[in-house]
C-alpha cells in the first residue's frame, strides 16, 4: 500500500480535539443577556466553529454592523474570562496526539479560537508537551485571517512543505483551508460539523475515533 510523506499535522481544537460547545454556549448565553435582545436563530441555525464575527451573524440575522460586533466583543469577554466549564477533550484526543507524537511528527494548533483561551485548555487538558506551537486569530493583533491564510502561516513557521503537512479537522472550513494551503487534508467524523458538508469539501482521508490511530499508521510515513 502506498503511504503518504508527512512531516507535520495542524489540528483544529474545537469539535476536533475538545468538546468545547458547553463553555461556548454558556458565553452565548450571556451575550445575549447582556444585549438584551433574544436570538430566533441561535437553538437551530448556531454551530461551533465558524470564527466568531461570523457566529454573531448566526445569532443574530437580521442585525446590523454595530450589533454583531458588539455581540462579537461581549461573547470574546465572556468566553476568555470563563472557567470554560464542561469543556473537555475528546476520550481518544491524547492517544492520537501520543501516537503521532511517537512517529516522530510535530503537531500544531490551527484555530479560530483566540490564544489566551486555546493555551487555557491545552494547558488544562495537559496537551502542552504534543505541540510545537499554537495559531489562532489573535496571533497578530488588529488582522482577522482566514482559517486558509493562518494555516499557511503555521506551515511556514513550520518550515514544511506544504504537501507534506497533514491538516485534521472536524469542518469543511478546515478542509478548505487545506485546500487553500496546499496540502493534504483530513475530516474526522466526531466533531461539530456536518458531515454532508463535510464530505463535500472533499478531504483526502476520513477517519472516526475508532479508526484513527490505526489508518494513520497505515497510510502515513
Amino acid at each position: 500500500m502506498k503511504k503518504f510523506a508527512v512531516d507535520a499535522l495542524f489540528f483544529d481544537f474545537d469539535g476536533t480535539l475538545g468538546d468545547t460547545k458547553p463553555g461556548i454556549h454558556k458565553a452565548w448565553y450571556k451575550t445575549m443577556a447582556e444585549i438584551g435582545i433574544p436570538s430566533k436563530t441561535f437553538e437551530t441555525d448556531f454551530r461551533v466553529g465558524p470564527p466568531v464575527d461570523q457566529q454573531a451573524r448566526i445569532v443574530y440575522p437580521d442585525g446590523n454592523e454595530e450589533l454583531w460586533k458588539k455581540a462579537a466583543d461581549l461573547y470574546r469577554h465572556y468566553y476568555d474570562t470563563s472557567d470554560m466549564e464542561g469543556e473537555v477533550p475528546y476520550p481518544w484526543s491524547e492517544e492520537i496526539l501520543k501516537n503521532v507524537l511517537a512517529t516522530g511528527k510535530k503537531i500544531y494548533v490551527v484555530t479560530y479560537k483566540r490564544f489566551c483561551s486555546t493555551v487555557k485548555l491545552i494547558e488544562r487538558y495537559g496537551f502542552e508537551k504534543y505541540f510545537s506551537g499554537v495559531f489562532t486569530t489573535d496571533i497578530y493583533p488588529g488582522q482577522s485571517l482566514s482559517k486558509g491564510e493562518l494555516l499557511k502561516l503555521a506551515i511556514r513557521v513550520a518550515n514544511v512543505a506544504p504537501e507534506r503537512a497533514l491538516m485534521v479537522g472536524d469542518t469543511e472550513m478546515d478542509i478548505l483551508a487545506a485546500h487553500e494551503a496546499g496540502c493534504m487534508s483530513c475530516g474526522v467524523t466526531w466533531g461539530y460539523g456536518a458531515i454532508e458538508k463535510l464530505c463535500a469539501a472533499k478531504p483526502g482521508f476520513m477517519f472516526d475515533e475508532n479508526e484513527f490511530t490505526d489508518k494513520y499508521n497505515t497510510l502515513f510515513e
